[in-house]
């Protein structure tokens, strides 16, 4: 009797270990999908700066072909090479642009910056297997001609370059070039090679070269590992594969057999309660504590979780948005489309708010909570952000809905920790803007013959 207990005990926990571990590989491959899109995504988005300043350097010239060597690097300086202040506050670099050449005639008249690293770029415009991608550059007019990553000998950097051929009134007139540091274009789209969750490899092809530019672990481009991500991502006509894979999790379900043979029949009765109960306390807790409707937080919950974070020394910053006149939405179109536009709003605010930011939505109100703010203008941007989003049309049910709202806003920085004073602000604030929005309107309605 207990030796067929432990035998059938012992395959269903072999059956259970092979089935977790299936559903852990499938979680692993979803997570890899996700990071795969926004990482693509990122790198052709925020390479998108090379050739808009690529366009930008061509037009110029197109219009002035006889434009000096003084003008062509002050506007680079002042128009192309400025630092770019919207990154800044939002904690992003943008910075992995570093040099700009002008050659009219295929011959480098301007080099800007002039420095020991940005000269050193030179080597790779001008030797011989730069031919294959001025002649690219030659009979694609209209495309920036990518090359790289390359590594420096002199610098031991890796480079990116880009060419575009100017053309002026129908002849060729020589080509710009825009040099890119990798590493800091990597680090612009936040890519380390290894970080929590993720392991990453970039490979580039080599024009006439006997082995391709790699970065990061040149293990991961096996491609009979399923656990492996990859991606084939063009900047322009270059080539870059991007591989990923998950980090193994450190758990095991190897002593699930051990145990499993120890606790025999009990434990596995144990297991099932166990597992009913937590689903039960698990559902009953999630209905208690969200709203069902937006999937955001109820009034309770969220007020207990700002009165523990005002707790430590982190800044945090607190929002309502009052949406004016909901009613006629609910009377107009029905409450279908009423829930339908709160859903719409909730998931737009989700959208600009951080990670870890936490919404509270009760009746017509919408309450936000920003973690760990620097500066006041972290805010201000998210309050800036959610009034220009409330002021598009929002199309539900074949309905075309404009919604008003009045935001207020009290943060830490001014209003310090204490909870009964930062709501006081924050009425105060909303109570302001309200008047300010109804004054608005009666002035419109003035203005109206």
């Amino acid at each position: 009797m207990i030796i067929t207990i432990t035998v059938v005990f012992f395959i269903c926990a072999n059956i259970m270990s092979s089935t977790f571990n299936n559903v852990l590989r499938i979680k692993n491959s979803t997570i890899g999908a996700e990071r795969m899109v926004n990482l693509t995504h990122s790198m052709t988005r925020d390479y998108q700066i090379v050739f808009n300043n690529c366009n930008r350097l061509n037009t110029l010239i197109t219009k002035n072909p006889d434009i000096s060597i003084r003008e062509l690097e002050d506007f680079i300086e002042s128009k192309l090479m400025r630092p770019d202040l919207l990154a800044f506050f939002n904690n992003k670099n943008t910075s992995f642009v570093t040099a700009y050449v002008v050659a009219p005639e295929d011959v480098v008249s301007v080099i800007y910056p002039k420095d020991k690293k940005t000269t050193a770029a030179l080597e790779f415009f001008t030797d011989s297997n730069s031919k294959h991608y001025e002649k690219l550059a030659k009979n694609n007019p209209s495309d920036v001609i990518v090359q790289g990553p390359v590594l420096s000998l002199k610098t031991h950097d890796s480079i990116v370059l880009n060419r575009q051929a100017v053309y002026v009134d129908g002849k060729y007139w020589g080509y710009i070039g825009v040099v890119v540091d990798f590493y800091k274009y990597l680090e612009c789209v936040k890519l380390n090679f290894e970080d929590d969750l993720f392991l990453y490899a970039i490979r580039a092809a080599v024009h006439n070269g006997n082995n391709d530019f790699i970065c990061g672990d040149n293990s991961l481009f096996t491609y009979n590992n399923k656990s492996i991500r990859q991606k084939s991502l063009f900047i322009g006509k270059q080539r870059w594969d991007i591989s990923l894979k998950v980090k193994p999790r450190s758990e095991s379900l190897d002593f699930y057999n051990t145990y499993y043979l120890v606790l025999a029949f009990m434990y596995v009765l144990t297991l099932v309660l166990s597992i009913s109960l937590v689903e039960v306390v698990f559902k009953f807790k999630q209905v208690k504590s969200v709203d069902l409707l937006t999937n955001t937080l109820n009034h309770e919950t969220f007020m207990q979780l700002v009165q523990k974070e005002l707790k430590n020394s982190q800044e945090h910053a607190l929002i309502v948005l009052e949406l004016v006149h909901f009613k006629q939405v609910n009377n107009t179109f029905g409450y279908s489309t009423g829930d339908s536009v709160l859903l719409e709003i909730s998931r737009t605010i989700g959208s600009i708010i951080g990670y870890n930011d936490k919404v509270c939505r009760i009746g017509a109100e919408i309450l936000i909570f920003l973690k760990n703010i620097k500066t006041t203008i972290d805010v201000e941007r998210v309050c800036s952000d959610i009034t220009e989003k409330m002021s598009e049309t929002m199309y539900i049910n074949s309905y075309a809905v404009k919604q008003n709202c009045v935001l207020g806003s009290a943060n830490t920085i001014e209003d310090g920790h204490d909870y009964r004073t930062l709501l006081h602000n924050l009425n105060e604030d909303l109570d302001k803007n309200r008047n300010q929005f109804k004054y608005q309107i009666k002035g419109k309605i003035k203005e109206e013959p």
